[in-house]
């Protein structure tokens, strides 16, 4: 998971969003209506591309690329129909349209792991009307890419393991099923083939540096420039590739050239962030 930059809400959600909540807030809370509502707007085509392209085809969660494996869901954070942890609450029906609510996610991490999962931190409680201010009740649990920087609750190692380093990190972990079995094994195949064979190799280089430095700075320069397309924010399991990088870069901290020659691998992450 990294830290997305949300954009402005498209055009035509901002009215359609506004008519749709005042509709379930009429049906909820002045009708009492217990027949079920139905959200339609969040599922719009043009809400679905906005946010394809704000996650840059990648799973808000798990950041498994989503066209070559499934059609993406459009994810609500806070849950529109119900909550996992209170069994009273009707759910976060005033946000169901509400652009800031809204993430794409993959199948596996919505469908079998996040569902209507909203915890909180203790002495914290539920939102349950739409004039509360959910931002004086609610401590969340859960990472929210948007909001927070997912760099400072998970870390991963070498192997593709994911680990909390926060109470926030160890519960995203569980409800988001970061850990899962298949998703750990697609991200160790990227850290060993690739993050980890790459940097290995310019560590090799530069043992071999004295003999011939031209040769081997070209080398090294293929390489620094093919771990930047895995640090991107496109890329896929992009987290983990920078948790890497920051990770050899502390364990080779003696190492002069190593340092300067990785420099711009961290430096260029900062900047795309």
């Amino acid at each position: 998971m990294i830290q997305v930059k949300r954009p402005s809400p498209p055009t035509k959600l901002k009215q359609e969003g506004i008519d749709e909540k005042n509709l379930a807030i009429e049906h909820f809370e002045v009708l009492n209506n217990p027949k079920k509502f139905e959200f339609n707007v969040y599922s719009r085509g043009y809400i679905k591309t906005a946010l394809w392209t704000m996650f840059n085809n990648k799973c808000a969660y798990c950041e498994s690329f989503l066209p070559h494996i499934e059609h993406p869901h459009i994810e609500h954070w806070r849950p529109k129909g119900k909550v996992t942890e209170d069994s009273d609450h009707k759910g976060y029906y005033w946000l169901a349209a509400d652009w800031d609510n809204l993430l794409l996610s993959c199948g596996v991490c919505n469908s079998s792991y996040k569902l209507n999962k909203f915890p909180l931190k203790v002495g914290s409680k539920h939102a349950r009307l739409s004039n509360d201010d959910i931002y004086k009740l609610e401590v969340p649990l859960l990472i929210n890419p948007c909001t927070d920087d997912p760099e400072l609750h998970l870390n991963f190692t070498c192997n593709g393991k994911i680990t909390g380093v926060t109470d926030e990190g160890n519960k995203s972990i569980e409800v988001y099923g970061l850990d899962r079995e298949h998703l750990e094994d697609r991200r160790r195949f990227t850290a060993n083939s690739i993050i980890c064979s790459r940097l290995k190799d310019i560590l090799e280089d530069i043992d071999e540096f004295q003999s011939q430095p031209a040769k081997l700075m070209r080398r090294i320069d293929k390489k620094i420039e093919e771990l930047n397309s895995f640090l991107s924010p496109k890329a896929e399991y992009s987290a983990m590739a920078n948790c890497i990088v920051r990770e050899y870069r502390r364990s080779y901290n003696t190492n002069r050239f190593f340092l300067e020659v990785t420099k711009e691998l961290v430096e260029d992450s900062i900047k795309k962030a």
